[in-house]
């Protein structure tokens, strides 16, 4: 008896699944919800029914992308407590690996072979995957400490260089961005290197000024650690000062804006 019931429930669920027209409904709701990233119940709506869209269609690349993004942007900027940050980022780091392996030479290599040991595999239509698989490591390391991040030091630079070598200007300069974030980070047995930081930073900000989180990211790591109290203090007034930025960058320069304010606030409590 308990068998058939079991037998039952499985059929349903079966049955209650989302087919693939449901999921392309799925996936236009959410990419409509998109632009409203910035606030939190809209981005959990719309990675909800990006998960459920998955179910039915897990070739889709974009929806693959877009969680992996959407989990990096919940825990970034929205949620406050270490332990779900940590999860989120944990969920797209996920994600982020997934997308990855819609690339069969990929998925095939890392069955024997590392991530760090597989990226020759990896190719153009791969980077928004690996960068956000990325973004959501290097968050996650920072979040766990200097081990952590020693853990992941060789799969985040063999990546990061590969899509330095695919797109070296994916995602207003993420590249450079990156490595500034990197080098300031990192002990110097593992490569960090405040001058080499300093540089790449200023990279991503002359060559994409309209991301504003390339400043915002530059004073919480690099002038915190220099300890310039004054150079903090100006650089994020600037971000507050500045505009929205073109039209698809509104919703991250909107919630960047909001950090550098909050980083203000607290600047006594930093330095």
């Amino acid at each position: 008896m308990k068998l058939f019931v079991l037998l039952m429930l499985s059929l349903s669920v079966f049955a209650n699944a989302p087919g693939k027209p449901e999921a392309e409904v799925l996936k236009k709701e959410a990419i409509s919800l998109w632009q409203n990233r910035d606030i939190q119940d809209q981005l959990e709506n719309l990675l909800s029914k990006l998960e459920v869209a998955h179910e039915a269609d897990k070739t889709d690349r974009e929806i693959l992308e877009m969680l992996a993004q959407g989990y990096f942007i919940l825990a970034d900027q929205h949620l406050t407590n270490d332990d779900l940050k940590k999860r989120a980022y944990e969920k797209g780091r996920a994600w982020g690996i997934k997308g990855m392996e819609l690339n069969k030479a990929f998925a095939e290599k890392t069955k024997s072979k590392s991530i760090q040991k597989s990226v020759d595999t990896l190719t153009d239509e791969d980077v928004p995957s690996i960068y956000w698989m990325l973004a959501n490591t290097g968050k996650w390391s920072k979040l766990n400490g200097i081990f952590s991040s020693l853990k992941y030091k060789d799969e985040i630079l063999s990546l990061l260089t590969r899509v330095e070598a695919l797109r070296p200007k994916f995602y207003y300069s993420a590249v450079p961005r990156y490595w500034g974030g990197f080098y300031a980070l990192a002990p110097g047995i593992a490569g960090g290197d405040m001058d080499k930081s300093k540089k790449k930073f200023h990279e991503a900000m002359e060559s994409s000024p309209e991301y504003l989180g390339t400043k915002v990211l530059y004073a919480e790591i690099y002038l915190v650690k220099k300890e310039d109290k004054a150079g903090f203090e100006k650089v994020l007034k600037e971000v507050v000062a500045s505009g929205a930025g073109p039209v698809e960058l509104q919703p991250e320069n909107r919630m960047e804006k909001k950090k550098a304010q909050k980083l203000l606030e607290k600047m006594n409590e930093i330095f």
